[in-house]
């Protein structure tokens, strides 16, 4: 569907041979060069053979990959159109994470480059706040309020910082580093004499810097924060920059303000109006402080215009409640710039290319992913015999399910199969099988034999099936509503979520929207590739519930916000590619009028019974959906800039979902790991585990008191096991938030 190639800006200029018969293309990535395997992306090559590849999503959804191509051709699986901006096309950027080459190619990661030097001065500011001073090699190319990834001699650690001055030609950077607890970096910079170390930086990176305008400008700083504003204060300077200019700087106690005197000196030197306000939010009341006390984002309100341009630096609740406090004020999104500090290792990546160790997959490894087909039919079959069949086969499910996960144990194998196309088979067979069950339980209500469907049957099995059917009871009827909606989320939406990340086969991108339509949701096709990957476990992403949210609720807010999202992610590739929004190009409106198509088709079948039926029964496997996204990232909190990783999931390895389900249950290494196709997802099984199976956790969370007695254990668990000291900050604020009185005890231990 979204296939297309891409051909390097510079291609003339240089001399690259096509090597499609070995199989193996180069890849030379600022001047190192690599090889990617055949139908291997970029981002996957890189990170395989150690290249610390900036990357966050994997599936095409946040652009944190993106990188120009120089010379070369490739091969994009999806459409660049959602994510990346005109000018960047015409620029030759591509997505590295949906980039294959098909040729030899040159690319170029802007702001990756590497630089050694050394330690020349080390300061404590305060008790928690440290300066250091390095000279280095060469100067460094960066914009005032970038950072850059530091490591260190002596530790093998990699994190990122702020420059804390301006660019220069003496290659001197400074850096303001605050002690994290456990932070091994901080510690070491805090612990020991670093004078004369030699150091690495790696970068520029960021779009925190002073825009070209004559707007006011607000500032608010806090802790370290101050790093990139000083930066940004002193360039402002050399470039004799005229804007009024407000700095309010956030701190606890008089004791950890600093760089008192030189912001001063910054002020006198301003060539427009200047103001700094210091703000203390735990200063004793006794103490000698004049000054402002309460919270830096307190004062806010005194201190913009309707036109200020407005730039945050500091721990990330204080970025965001300014955020917050900046919008509701007046002040537009794009007026407001933000840096928010942490402390996570960027150069983490998933390197588990281990499929030449694996054994290889067996007959029964492809045969056990059929039992999502037997299943199918036999709850088909159940709807067709009407009575108390149908009863069975709906309680009898949730029995298989439930039982069936919590006897079977777990299933931790993970072959390697050599003949992918048979499992791509299995998933393109669930369009015809969902279309089976549409008409037969739609015929089962319909008040005619439709094209005599039941009279063949009769004749055929010799079983009276248009007889069962007028004997059917209504509150059967709703049995097969339940029935038939399962088996529209289990055929239809969990087989979809696998074809429609596969953007680049118009083959399984058309069966999977189909799919889709049963539920009503085709956006879904929309929202989660480019919108949940990108945002998952963040307060950015619908589905992702926070702590304390009742599962009914989340299922319309969801749905809602999702179709919003869908929408918005749909106009913006549209307008990028200057085509109007209403036509067919749009892929919202044609999603959801393939879902009218079969509501009415439903009417041919079943008249207005059937029609009702199909309705209420896709609406049903709809909220499956949300159940199960609901499920998925129950309390869970991630920063929005940092890679998504196996911890931002709950994972379940339980036996029957993993084979009925072609392995969603090992949602911890797709949402880490987004390209990879289900057979070769990991079990995980150290990641954050569910309560059991899916079938059996849809079941409890349909029972807000027990799953709220289940999950906030789990999920306060997850806060002392997986969390960083940043996701700790998050899951504070989720904690207050959360309605639910454990949670908020924990705040106050």
């Amino acid at each position: 569907m979204f296939l297309t190639d891409r051909t390097g800006i510079q291609k003339e200029n240089l001399n690259l041979l096509t090597r499609a018969n070995e199989g193996n293309q180069r890849v030379k990535i600022n001047g190192v060069e690599l090889n990617a395997k055949a139908d291997e992306n970029i981002l996957s090559a890189a990170l395989r053979q150690g290249f610390d590849f900036p990357h966050s999503c994997r599936v095409g959804g946040c652009a944190t990959c993106k990188c120009q191509l120089v010379a070369g051709k490739v091969k994009e699986l999806t459409e660049t159109g959602y994510i990346l901006s005109d000018e960047e096309l015409d620029e030759g950027y591509i997505l590295a994470c949906q980039s294959i080459p098909k040729t030899d190619v040159e690319i170029r990661v802007t702001g990756k480059e590497t630089i050694t030097g050394k330690i020349t001065n080390q300061k404590n500011l305060t008790h928690d706040i440290c300066e250091i001073t390095i000279q280095l090699e060469r100067p460094l190319t960066y914009i005032a309020g970038q950072y850059v990834s530091l490591t260190i001699e002596g530790l093998n650690v990699e994190r990122n910082y702020s420059i804390a001055n301006p660019p220069n030609q003496k290659g001197i950077v400074t850096f303001i580093i605050r002690k994290v607890p456990d932070g091994k970096l901080s510690n070491y910079i805090f612990d020991y004499n670093l004078a004369g170390k030699s150091i690495k930086l790696k970068g520029a990176f960021g779009d925190f810097y002073l825009r070209d305008s004559k707007r006011p400008i607000l500032m608010i700083a806090g802790g370290s924060g101050l790093a990139p504003i000083l930066a940004i204060l002193k360039q402002g300077i050399l470039a004799r920059t005229k804007r009024p200019l407000t700095l309010l700087f956030g701190a606890k106690t008089k004791e950890d303000l600093y760089k008192l005197k030189e912001i001063q000196k910054i002020g006198q030197e301003w060539k427009g109006k200047f103001t700094f306000i210091p703000i203390l939010s735990d200063e004793p009341k006794k103490s000698s402080w004049k000054g402002q006390r309460g919270y830096v984002t307190n004062l806010i309100k005194e201190h913009i215009t309707n036109t200020t341009e407005a730039y945050l630096c500091g721990p990330p609740p204080m970025v965001d409640t300014a955020k917050k406090e900046l919008v509701q004020c007046g002040i537009s999104k794009r007026s407001i710039y933000a840096d928010r500090f942490t402390t996570i290792d960027h150069s983490l990546s998933l390197n588990i290319d281990d499929q030449n160790s694996r054994s290889a997959a067996k007959i029964f490894d492809y045969l056990k992913f059929f039992l999502f087909h037997a299943v199918a039919i036999s709850s088909m079959i159940s709807l067709l015999l009407g009575g108390s069949y149908t009863t069975f086969g709906f309680f009898s499910l949730l029995f298989f399910y439930i039982i069936g996960d919590a006897f079977s144990g777990d299933d931790k194998d993970t072959p390697n199969y050599t003949k992918p196309e048979v499992l791509t088979l299995q998933l393109w067979m669930a369009l015809p099988i969902l279309c089976l069950i549409f008409f037969c339980s739609v015929w089962t209500v319909s008040p005619i034999d439709t094209f005599g469907f039941g009279s063949w049957l009769t004749q055929t099995f010799g079983f009276d099936f248009n007889l069962a059917k007028e004997n059917t009871s209504s509150i059967v009827h709703v049995y097969a509503i339940f029935l038939t909606g399962l088996m529209i989320g289990l055929v239809g939406t969990i087989t979809a979520h696998e074809l429609t990340h596969r953007t680049w086969d118009a083959i399984s991108m058309f069966i999977g929207r189909w799919l889709l339509a049963f539920s009503f949701d085709t956006i879904f096709s929309i929202e989660h590739v480019y919108g949940h990957h990108r945002y998952v476990s963040t307060t950015e992403d619908p589905a992702t519930a926070p702590r304390g949210r009742n599962v009914y609720y989340h299922i319309l807010a969801s749905t809602i916000k999702g179709n919003i999202s869908a929408w918005k992610i749909e106009v913006k590739r549209l307008k990028r590619k200057n085509v109007s929004i209403f036509s067919y190009h749009n892929a919202f409106i044609r999603g959801h009028l393939m879902s009218v198509c079969l509501v009415v088709l439903s009417y041919l079948i079943g008249g207005i019974p059937g029609m009702l039926f199909f309705i209420t029964s896709g609406l049903f496997g709809k909220s499956l959906l949300e159940i199960v996204n609901y499920m998925e990232h129950y309390g869970m909190v991630r920063m929005p800039e940092e890679p998504v990783q196996p911890r931002h999931s709950w994972n379940t390895n339980k036996r029957i979902s993993s084979w009925t389900m072609f392995n969603l249950t090992r949602h911890s290494h797709h949402h880490a790991q987004g390209e990879v196709p289900y057979q070769k997802l990991r079990p995980y099984p150290n990641a954050p585990m569910m309560i059991s199976g899916y079938l059996t956790t849809i079941v409890i969370a349909l029972i807000p008191p027990l799953w709220h007695h289940l999950m906030t254990p789990k999920v306060l668990e997850w806060d002392r096991k997986f969390a960083s000291q940043e996701e700790l900050e998050l899951a504070r604020i989720a904690n207050e938030n959360s309605g639910i009185a454990k949670f908020k005890s924990t705040n106050t231990n």
